[in-house]
Protein backbone atom coordinates (compact mmCIF):
# COMPACT_ATOMS: atom_id res chain seq x y z
CA UNK A 1 0.00 0.00 0.00
CA UNK A 2 1.39 3.64 -0.71
CA UNK A 3 2.81 5.44 2.10
CA UNK A 4 2.94 9.44 2.51
CA UNK A 5 6.12 10.91 3.38
CA UNK A 6 5.21 14.65 4.55
CA UNK A 7 8.20 16.67 6.02
CA UNK A 8 8.90 19.96 7.40
CA UNK A 9 12.03 21.38 5.49
CA UNK A 10 14.68 22.43 7.76
CA UNK A 11 14.69 21.47 11.25
CA UNK A 12 15.41 22.68 15.46
CA UNK A 13 19.26 23.86 14.43
CA UNK A 14 18.43 25.34 11.19
CA UNK A 15 15.65 27.92 10.97
CA UNK A 16 15.79 28.43 7.64
CA UNK A 17 14.56 32.00 6.01
CA UNK A 18 13.69 34.52 8.89
CA UNK A 19 11.63 37.35 8.21
CA UNK A 20 8.67 39.32 9.50
CA UNK A 21 8.88 37.64 13.02
CA UNK A 22 8.60 34.05 11.60
CA UNK A 23 11.25 31.11 11.61
CA UNK A 24 10.53 29.03 8.56
CA UNK A 25 11.37 25.72 10.20
CA UNK A 26 8.16 26.28 12.54
CA UNK A 27 6.00 27.36 9.93
CA UNK A 28 7.13 24.20 7.95
CA UNK A 29 6.56 22.01 11.46
CA UNK A 30 2.86 24.08 12.23
CA UNK A 31 1.42 23.73 8.82
CA UNK A 32 3.09 19.61 8.74
CA UNK A 33 1.17 19.24 11.92
CA UNK A 34 -2.01 20.67 10.84
CA UNK A 35 -2.33 18.63 7.73
CA UNK A 36 -1.24 15.24 10.22
CA UNK A 37 -4.13 16.24 12.37
CA UNK A 38 -6.18 16.53 9.24
CA UNK A 39 -5.20 13.21 7.52
CA UNK A 40 -6.06 11.30 10.77
CA UNK A 41 -9.62 13.06 11.13
CA UNK A 42 -10.18 12.10 7.65
CA UNK A 43 -8.26 9.87 5.88
CA UNK A 44 -6.93 7.66 8.95
CA UNK A 45 -6.43 4.84 6.22
CA UNK A 46 -3.51 6.88 4.49
CA UNK A 47 -0.03 6.02 6.01
CA UNK A 48 1.45 9.02 6.87
CA UNK A 49 5.70 8.99 7.36
CA UNK A 50 6.79 12.41 9.61
CA UNK A 51 10.35 13.30 10.09
CA UNK A 52 12.18 13.74 13.36
CA UNK A 53 12.25 17.52 13.56
CA UNK A 54 15.92 17.62 14.90
CA UNK A 55 16.97 15.29 11.98
CA UNK A 56 19.03 16.89 9.51
CA UNK A 57 18.02 17.09 5.71
CA UNK A 58 20.82 14.52 4.77
CA UNK A 59 18.86 12.16 7.74
CA UNK A 60 15.57 12.36 6.59
CA UNK A 61 17.14 11.42 2.54
CA UNK A 62 18.47 8.41 3.96
CA UNK A 63 15.46 7.34 6.10
CA UNK A 64 12.93 7.76 3.47
CA UNK A 65 15.51 6.43 0.44
CA UNK A 66 15.62 3.34 2.70
CA UNK A 67 11.81 2.89 2.73
CA UNK A 68 10.04 4.77 -0.35
CA UNK A 69 8.95 3.06 -3.02
CA UNK A 70 7.88 4.31 -6.63
CA UNK A 71 4.31 3.75 -5.27
CA UNK A 72 4.96 6.30 -2.87
CA UNK A 73 4.65 10.19 -2.10
CA UNK A 74 7.05 12.50 -0.22
CA UNK A 75 6.39 16.26 -0.15
CA UNK A 76 8.56 18.52 2.22
CA UNK A 77 7.04 21.86 3.10
CA UNK A 78 9.19 24.94 2.96
CA UNK A 79 8.10 28.90 3.11
CA UNK A 80 10.04 31.05 0.40
CA UNK A 81 12.19 34.54 0.85
CA UNK A 82 13.31 36.89 -0.92
CA UNK A 83 15.25 40.14 -0.44
CA UNK A 84 12.12 41.72 -2.67
CA UNK A 85 9.64 42.20 -0.14
CA UNK A 86 7.06 42.14 -2.85
CA UNK A 87 8.11 38.45 -4.06
CA UNK A 88 4.96 36.76 -2.86
CA UNK A 89 2.90 33.48 -3.91
CA UNK A 90 3.51 29.10 -3.83
CA UNK A 91 5.90 27.70 -6.04
CA UNK A 92 6.27 23.58 -6.34
CA UNK A 93 9.69 22.35 -7.17
CA UNK A 94 10.40 18.65 -8.78
CA UNK A 95 12.80 16.90 -10.22
CA UNK A 96 14.12 17.81 -13.52
CA UNK A 97 13.08 14.21 -14.79
CA UNK A 98 9.84 14.25 -12.51
CA UNK A 99 7.37 11.59 -13.10
CA UNK A 100 3.67 12.47 -14.36
CA UNK A 101 2.72 11.80 -10.67
CA UNK A 102 5.33 14.28 -9.32
CA UNK A 103 4.27 17.01 -11.74
CA UNK A 104 0.21 16.42 -11.69
CA UNK A 105 1.03 16.95 -7.52
CA UNK A 106 2.89 19.93 -7.64
CA UNK A 107 0.48 21.69 -9.77
CA UNK A 108 -2.39 20.24 -7.57
CA UNK A 109 -0.54 21.61 -4.31
CA UNK A 110 0.17 25.21 -5.95
CA UNK A 111 -3.31 25.60 -7.52
CA UNK A 112 -4.87 24.81 -4.13
CA UNK A 113 -2.37 26.93 -1.94
CA UNK A 114 -2.72 30.01 -4.38
CA UNK A 115 -6.90 29.84 -4.48
CA UNK A 116 -7.18 29.06 -0.58
CA UNK A 117 -4.45 31.58 0.43
CA UNK A 118 -5.43 33.95 -2.59
CA UNK A 119 -2.07 34.81 -3.39
CA UNK A 120 -0.17 34.26 -6.67
CA UNK A 121 0.85 30.84 -8.09
CA UNK A 122 4.38 31.20 -9.26
CA UNK A 123 3.54 27.10 -10.57
CA UNK A 124 5.91 24.50 -11.17
CA UNK A 125 9.10 24.90 -11.58
CA UNK A 126 12.06 22.05 -12.38
CA UNK A 127 14.69 21.64 -9.44
CA UNK A 128 17.78 23.65 -11.92
CA UNK A 129 15.11 26.69 -11.76
CA UNK A 130 15.49 26.32 -8.01
CA UNK A 131 18.17 28.30 -5.63
CA UNK A 132 20.48 25.00 -5.57
CA UNK A 133 20.12 23.92 -8.67
CA UNK A 134 19.64 20.74 -7.52
CA UNK A 135 17.66 19.33 -4.80
CA UNK A 136 18.28 15.75 -2.90
CA UNK A 137 14.92 15.09 -1.82
CA UNK A 138 13.34 15.05 -4.94
CA UNK A 139 15.54 11.83 -5.78
CA UNK A 140 14.09 9.29 -4.13
CA UNK A 141 11.63 6.43 -5.38
CA UNK A 142 8.62 8.18 -3.93
CA UNK A 143 6.85 10.50 -6.46
CA UNK A 144 8.06 14.06 -4.75
CA UNK A 145 7.13 17.26 -4.47
CA UNK A 146 9.47 20.23 -2.66
CA UNK A 147 6.20 22.99 -1.83
CA UNK A 148 6.58 26.28 -0.63
CA UNK A 149 3.84 27.39 0.76
CA UNK A 150 4.35 31.48 0.47
CA UNK A 151 7.16 34.20 1.29
CA UNK A 152 7.71 34.54 4.66
CA UNK A 153 9.44 37.79 3.80
CA UNK A 154 6.18 38.97 2.19
CA UNK A 155 3.76 40.04 4.86
CA UNK A 156 0.62 39.97 2.90
CA UNK A 157 1.69 36.53 2.09
CA UNK A 158 2.12 35.32 5.77
CA UNK A 159 -1.23 37.62 6.70
CA UNK A 160 -2.92 35.18 4.53
CA UNK A 161 -1.86 31.83 5.80
CA UNK A 162 -2.44 33.19 9.46
CA UNK A 163 -5.54 33.65 8.42
CA UNK A 164 -6.26 30.69 6.19
CA UNK A 165 -3.60 27.32 7.47
CA UNK A 166 -6.26 25.71 8.83
CA UNK A 167 -7.88 25.94 5.40
CA UNK A 168 -4.93 25.15 3.51
CA UNK A 169 -4.04 22.09 5.33
CA UNK A 170 -7.35 20.97 4.78
CA UNK A 171 -7.39 21.73 0.82
CA UNK A 172 -3.66 20.35 0.70
CA UNK A 173 -4.95 17.16 2.22
CA UNK A 174 -8.11 16.13 0.00
CA UNK A 175 -5.87 16.93 -2.70
CA UNK A 176 -3.21 14.60 -1.70
CA UNK A 177 -6.03 12.01 -0.83
CA UNK A 178 -6.87 11.93 -4.47
CA UNK A 179 -3.82 10.00 -5.08
CA UNK A 180 -4.55 7.38 -2.90
CA UNK A 181 -8.18 7.12 -4.47
CA UNK A 182 -10.30 9.16 -2.05
CA UNK A 183 -12.45 11.47 -3.74
CA UNK A 184 -12.87 15.01 -2.42
CA UNK A 185 -15.51 15.57 -0.26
Amino acid sequence: MAKLYLTAGHHFKDSGAVANGYQENNLNIELRDLMVSEFKRKYPSIEVWTDNDSDTLSQVITKVKNQATSQDYWIEIHFDAADVLSASGTTALIANDAREKSLSLAKDLSSVCALTLDIKNRGVKSESESHRGKLGMLHTAASSVLWEVAFVSNKSDMKRFEMEKLCLAEAAVNVIAKRFNYGIS
